[in-house]
């Protein structure tokens, strides 16, 4: 080494040496006075230490203090910390000065409750933030020097304006890289929230821009077993708090990931595997998703979708489109409507869930498949508002026909009222059987109106309550497993024959019209009749919803060329009764005997014998 170069190192180590020997660094009461006064011209906050406090050298200088309190003026923010380590800087310790290069804090308690009260400002970064756009001032307060803070093992407590109640955040492992007021700020950890650990990473471009009202480019990136996301884009803070930018988010569970927040949705399935991705613009109250794309249980929609928090409930609207929407996943959770012993379900239902949000969502799905029925072209919309839903089906199209249709539930005293109305024509009414009671009884193309309303508090009592009116009328059909035209040409020759031969075959019809009744759960069949080539039928009877039975009286007649009934000609009377799945044919056996020319000299006989009463018995 040059005896230049030994000169030039002996001043420095002297002021090394000078600086380490000097009071206020073997001073516990000194450190704790620059300290305080270091976290004030920062972040305007006090900070107390009640601890041990100490300061080493060797490997580098740095400080410890134990049991140190910071908060604000306020009482608004609060950090309790069981030590804090700080790293010095060299320059300005050779200088006398000490001034923290970063700052580590151990187990801190962190409690912030706004209420009424901000966080008092002051220090640099309120300087910062109160200085003008592009001025001198702005300039000097974005050459603050900050540096990074660490927060290992924390735990905080948040409670935000206008909460009842608070947040708290455990396993708190971050670290805030900020080293001047005007360079770019990144925070990046673990914390735990409700029992699951999530790994964050946030960054902020301009800083001071941001605390001065201006824009600033942000990121920010989660990832936790419930919740994946990732948000890329521009921040503001004036007018008023606001993100703008590029979202992705993916759950494996919405529900869970909502019930972790608190909020408690009645919507129907898991709401599993649900991914968005769209162009986002948040406020402190709103998020409004444009650009959307979606799935949720393997189901793709686009869209655009808006929630905006208000003093009662959130508000949701939307509006989605899908390509493929498969409902039968997303309706798994619904109440079934039977109970185990085959009967209507007696379990207790309730609207009151419903009460967690309004919705205002439009609908519309090229292809919509619920079990095996498919709908093409469906438009639908749901409202719910102060607990009132409302479904309607604006049109789709379905079994070679058209339908529309809407249903309203609305809480009542005890359970809820239901209102339904649907409007379908041109309708495939093999097929709808075919769906519905996996056999085929009826063909035909079926259209008509229904309307019907109940109240109750489980779907027995509403079936029971069910009062309404349907007309249905159908075209060029047949109605399988009774061929009433082959009975009646047979009914003179042999009548007794038909019982048997009946139950096979069809009847076929030209056209075929029902008006019916609905009362506390039984339909009336005010008029229902079916005329085609060789028959016409008239029915009339009962239906009963409550326990799914028929009772219906039929009575078919011959028709002649121009399918009008024959004035002389056979007439047959039979019973449609038992299950509406698989009901009995009963017919009018006696009549039958009286028209069979073997039968009926018997009945006639037995009709002459007088009866005989006990009293005319001969004596012994």
């Amino acid at each position: 080494m040059t005896s230049k170069v030994k000169w030039l190192l002996a001043p420095i180590a002297v002021a090394a040496i000078g600086a380490a020997a000097a009071p206020w660094t073997l001073s516990g009461d000194a450190l704790r006075r620059e300290l305080a006064e270091q976290v004030m011209q920062t972040a305007g906050l006090r900070a107390t230490a009640e601890g041990k406090a100490t300061f080493a050298v060797l490997p580098r200088p740095r400080i410890k203090l134990e049991n140190v309190i910071i908060s604000d003026e306020n009482g608004a923010l609060v950090i309790n910390t069981d030590v804090l380590k700080g790293n010095l800087r060299i320059l300005p310790l050779l200088a006398g000065r000490m001034e923290l290069a970063s700052v580590q804090l151990i187990s801190p308690e962190i409690a912030y409750d706004h209420h009424d009260a901000p966080i008092s400002r002051q220090g640099a970064i309120a300087r910062a933030s109160d200085a003008l756009p592009a001025t001198p001032e702005a300039a000097g307060a974005d050459e603050a020097r900050l540096g990074t803070i660490s927060i290992v093992d924390g735990s905080a407590r948040v409670k935000t304006r206008g909460a009842t109640d608070s947040v708290t955040i455990d396993d708190i492992n971050l670290t805030l890289d900020w080293p001047r007021l005007s360079a770019p700020a990144s925070l990046n950890g673990t914390v735990t929230w409700q029992g699951e650990a999530a790994e964050i990473a946030a960054w902020l471009g301009k800083p001071s821009a941001l605390l001065r009202g201006e824009d600033s480019s942000a990121t920010l990136k989660i990832d936790s077993p419930s919740l994946q996301a990732s948000a890329n884009g521009s921040f503001a803070t004036s007018p008023r708090v606001q993100f703008e930018g590029r979202v992705n988010a993916a759950s494996q569970s919405m529900r869970s990931l909502l019930a972790s927040f608190g909020v408690q949705t009645p919507l129907p399935g898991p709401l599993a595997n649900v991914t968005l991705s769209g162009n986002a613009r948040a406020s402190m109250t709103t998020l409004a998703l444009s650009g959307l794309r979606m799935t949720i249980e393997g189901n793709s929609f686009e869209g655009a979708l808006a929630i905006q928090a208000t003093k009662t409930r959130p508000a949701i609207s939307g509006t989605l489109a899908s390509d493929l929407l498969v409902l039968s996943p997303l309706v798994s959770d619904l109440p079934n409507l039977t109970g185990s012993e085959g009967q209507w379900s007696r379990e207790p239902l309730s609207l009151a869930a419903l009460n967690f949000a309004d919705l205002d969502l439009r609908f519309s799905s090229t292809r919509t498949r619920i079990g095996r029925a498919v709908f093409d072209d469906a438009g639908c919309s749901i409202m719910l508002s102060n607990g009132r839903l409302d479904v309607t089906l604006g049109q789709a199209r379905a079994y070679n026909g058209q339908i529309k249709g809407r249903l309203s539930l609305t809480p009542a005293e005890q359970g809820m009222e239901l209102r339904a109305n649907g409007v379908f024509s041109k309708i495939d009414s093999g097929a709808v059987m075919k769906e519905t009671l996996r056999s085929i009884r009826l063909t035909g193309e079926a259209s008509g109106q229904f309307s019907l309303e109940g109240a109750g508090d489980s779907v027995s009592e509403i079936v029971r309550s069910l009062d309404g009116a349907a007309q249905i009328s159908f075209r060029n059909g047949d109605i399988l497993g009774l061929d009433l035209e082959q009975a009646l040409r047979r009914l003179e020759k042999r009548p007794l024959s038909i019982v048997t031969e009946v139950r096979s075959g069809r009847t076929g019809f030209d056209s075929a019209t029902v008006s019916a009744r609905l009362n506390d759960g039984i339909v009336d069949v005010n008029e229902a009749t079916v005329s085609g080539l060789g028959v016409q039928l008239a029915v009339t009877g009962t239906a009963s919803l409550i326990d799914r039975t028929l009772q219906l009286h039929a009575m078919a007649r011959q028709t002649g060329p121009n399918a009008t009934a024959r004035e002389n000609g056979p007439q047959l009377m039979l019973d449609i009764k038992g299950p509406w799945d698989d009901p009995n044919l009963v017919f009018d056996k006696e009549s039958l005997i009286r028209r069979s020319e073997a039968a009926a000299p018997l009945l006639r006989a037995l009709e002459k014998i007088p009866s005989v009463s006990p009293t005319d018995q001969p004596e012994p």
